[in-house]
């Protein structure tokens, strides 16, 4: 009888070790999913609004608990930097929209863009794929690293 119950609790202290031993995700890592994304910049001092197109990234799961975009601010960064390099748009305020759902990310994209465009006092400035697109930022690091 106590040969059993000793046998039990090494069976149940293994399962837990081997329960627990699943890594988490790494969330630098890439993933194998795809997010749709777009980002809307602008000074807040300033009547133009930039808005990106709609970009598909490769690679990259969103948080299972959360649900968020892991490298948010990487994103949101890029967006920031091709801003004030390219155009020389100085102080801009970006902000990131993303989803696995091409569909739920094309409503929230007409949402924005009719709101700055129905505002009398704002102009809004479209940014296509050839001026800028989100690439996963890991390729950036790595292009990077190569020069």
């Amino acid at each position: 009888m106590v040969l059993r119950r000793i046998s039990l609790v090494a069976v149940l202290l293994i399962v837990t070790l081997l329960a627990g031993a699943k890594g988490k995700p790494n969330a630098y890592g890439k993933g194998v999913g795809k997010v749709y994304i777009f980002g809307v910049t602008m000074q807040l001092t300033d009547s133009i609004v930039y808005i990106t197109s709609i970009n598909e990234v490769d690679s990259i799961d969103l948080d299972k608990k959360t649900k968020f975009l892991p490298f948010r601010s990487e994103f949101s960064l890029q967006l920031k930097e091709y801003m004030e390099g390219k155009l020389q748009a100085q102080h801009q305020t970006s902000c990131v929209y993303y989803s696995p759902n091409r569909k739920k990310i094309a409503r929230k994209f007409y949402k924005i863009k009719k709101r700055y465009l129905d505002n009398a006092y704002t102009r809004v400035v479209m940014l296509d794929d050839k001026q800028f697109k989100f690439k996963h930022p890991l390729e950036s690091i790595a292009y990077e690293e190569k020069e």
